[in-house]
């Protein structure tokens, strides 16, 4: 079990031992012989001591790297993202016609009254 987390400036890394500042991410993981298991327990890990044990995955999104504890999460947005770009697109062709519709619509309506 993954959870990410901001810190309230109390947090230590379970790892390197050093504080985790006011508002800096950490993941909290339930680890068992240094394995990530359901029934071991919860370690805290600032970001690059997670980095250093793999739970940290990276990608680049609109020029920007994005930093993700949840590798499965990371997955799913690309896929989702990548299967929309055709229906995205189609749908905003779709919204101008339907806008003129409407205008031309109600410009009748005013004409008429």
């Amino acid at each position: 079990m993954r959870i990410g987390s901001i810190s309230q400036g109390k947090t230590k890394c379970d790892s390197c031992g050093l504080a985790v500042p006011y508002a800096e991410r950490y993941l909290i993981v339930k680890e068992k012989d240094d394995i990530e298991n359901e029934e071991g327990e919860l370690r805290r890990y600032c970001v690059k001591c997670a980095r250093d044990r793999g739970y940290v995955r990276t990608r680049v999104e609109k020029g920007e790297t994005i930093v993700t504890f949840f590798p499965e999460a990371a997955k799913l947005i690309e896929t989702k993202t990548e299967g929309e770009g055709e229906g995205a697109q189609a749908e905003k062709e779709k919204v101008p016609g339907e806008r003129a519709e409407k205008e031309e619509a109600g410009d009748e309506q005013k004409d008429k009254g």
